[in-house]
């Protein structure tokens, strides 16, 4: 039997949509573990959320250590994050969570809409609307603080 190989090569190439993001935002950058719980439950939950990123160790913009997901928030809410995180019940030295404080889309390299680096990618059509950040705070530190392992003593109720 004879198995003739070779031919021509056909590269399909899809038409990869712009992304569309606001002009400046503030990112809540947190480890994967605990990002990936919250989003799941804020999405089962219906709770509006920006564009996720998925920075992966060694990656560009990543510190030593695991990866971690970057929530795109409202430009300028992380400014009141530690007073925020007490308001809330947490002690910001027992969370991971990591800000950074406003970015102009134009200062930031971002994958293709369909990159796999995109844990919740963004819109392609409109710009996004974009939570404040205290509207994921305690999620985040919650998930942060159960993935380390560590006791979780919830905050009261009327904090939240």
């Amino acid at each position: 039997m004879r198995v003739r190989l070779g031919g021509t090569r056909r590269t399909h190439t899809r038409p990869v949509p712009a992304l569309r993001l606001p002009a400046a935002y503030d990112v809540l950058d947190v480890p994967a573990a605990a990002g990936h719980r919250v989003l799941l439950q804020l999405e089962r939950l219906g709770t509006p959320l920006g564009p996720v990123l998925t920075v992966l160790p060694g990656g560009p913009g990543h510190e030593a250590g695991g990866s971690r997901l970057r929530f795109f928030v409202e430009a300028g809410t992380t400014a009141s994050f530690l007073a925020d995180l007490k308001e809330l019940g947490w002690e910001p030295a027992d969370t991971d969570i990591r800000t950074i404080g406003v970015v102009l889309d134009s200062e930031t390299p971002l994958p293709a809409a369909g990159s796999p680096r995109w844990a919740r990618p963004p819109e392609t059509e409109r710009p996004p609307t974009l939570p404040p950040a205290r509207l994921l705070l305690g999620a985040l530190a919650y998930a942060c603080r159960r993935e380390e392992g560590r006791p979780v003593a919830r905050p009261p109720l009327w904090t939240v």
